[in-house]
């Protein structure tokens, strides 16, 4: 996993242990899935919602597979994005 956003990571990171919000490391964990799967590559940038980034899969050729965010569903929703689950926790949106 490339993390394009240390400061972001750690935040989130840091949010999930405090809230003891397990969203975020499941998350993750299915989008490595995903690269491996891909023989390929997990990037994470900033997203511009709180604790939320954007991500990218790149296979072994350096060609993106996939991408979207993966999205912090908080109260408030500060994310600005839909959830048919509105549950509180990080989301992958495609």
């Amino acid at each position: 996993m490339q993390i394009k956003c240390e400061e972001r990571y750690r935040e989130a990171l840091a949010h999930a242990e405090e809230t003891k919000n397990p969203t975020l490391r499941q998350c993750l964990d299915k989008l490595e899935e995903w690269a491996k799967n891909d023989n390929g590559e997990l990037i994470l940038t900033k997203d511009r919602s709180p604790l939320s980034f954007l991500f990218e899969i790149r296979d072994a050729d350096g060609n993106t597979t996939i991408n979207g965010g993966l999205i912090y569903h908080g109260r408030p929703n500060l994310s600005r994005s839909i959830t048919f689950d509105p549950t509180i926790g990080w989301q992958t949106h495609t």
